[in-house]
């Protein structure tokens, strides 16, 4: 398998199952990533992030993505499927380190600067129940110091003019695939989000190597990191001797 082995990939799920789905996915860019620190990874703004995610999905399974989502019309079950090479096509390669660019911002005629938001964000915002609240927390954080009239409250127009910023700054950070419904011919753009998609996907691979990894242990008496270190083909061989 390009990319990571399997024994920095079965570490970094085995430390992600007891995380949130930020933790997770600074724990899978790590991996891409074995020269920067978590706090810098942590610093990339999340459309970055999820680009280096991408990255590293197609390095471990291919550029060939497919979801199955549902119809918000009729509730059809639908396939969609992209290659992600469409959209790493123009990017610049994922690197932790440099600082997010800002934008200004006038208000009221104060000037303020607004920033995409990262991981940290993220993180400080994470498990508040109130949504309305934490979003508002979560954009307060990409601006610079504000004026005392907001210090306590923000005006929808300002929310709206923030996200608007956030959104030129970090465009990546909301992927969204144009699907129609066979069944009802509804249009709608679905969120494709690659942190969880991959997780999932690393769950499901994380399983199944640790069946492969038990049945030639058993059969052959090997420890485990002697069978990781195998290619995905020698590993496959000797299963299929094992089964045979």
């Amino acid at each position: 398998m390009p990319g990571p082995g399997a024994r920095e990939l079965l570490q970094a799920w085995e430390y992600g199952l007891s995380g949130s789905p930020t933790q997770r996915a600074l724990t899978l860019l790590a991996t891409a990533l074995p020269d920067a620190s978590l706090d810098d990874i942590a610093g990339l703004p999340t459309g970055t992030r999820d680009l280096g995610l991408l990255r590293l999905r197609s390095e471990l399974f291919g550029d060939r993505v497919e979801a199955v989502c549902s119809c918000p019309a009729c509730g059809e079950q639908l396939d969609a499927c992209f290659d992600a090479r469409e959209l790493l096509r123009d990017e610049n390669t994922v690197a932790a380190g440099p600082p997010a660019p800002t934008r200004p911002l006038s208000l009221h005629g104060s000037q303020v600067t607004v920033r995409a938001p990262n991981s940290l964000d993220l993180l400080a915002v994470a498990g508040d129940p109130d949504i309305p609240a934490s979003r508002r927390a979560l954009l307060r954080r990409c601006l610079g110091p504000l004026p005392a009239e907001f210090a306590d409250t923000m005006p929808d127009d300002l929310i709206d003019e923030v996200v608007t910023q956030i959104a030129a700054l970090d465009p990546r950070a909301r992927i969204e695939l144009g699907l129609t419904c066979a069944a009802c011919g509804h249009a709608w753009p679905a969120v494709f989000d690659i942190a969880s998609f991959l997780w999932a996907e690393i769950n499901a691979w994380a399983h199944r190597t640790l069946r492969d990894v038990h049945a030639i242990a058993r059969a052959y008496g090997w420890p485990e990191a002697d069978i990781l270190a195998m290619s995905p083909l020698r590993r496959q061989c000797y299963l299929e001797m094992v089964r045979s």
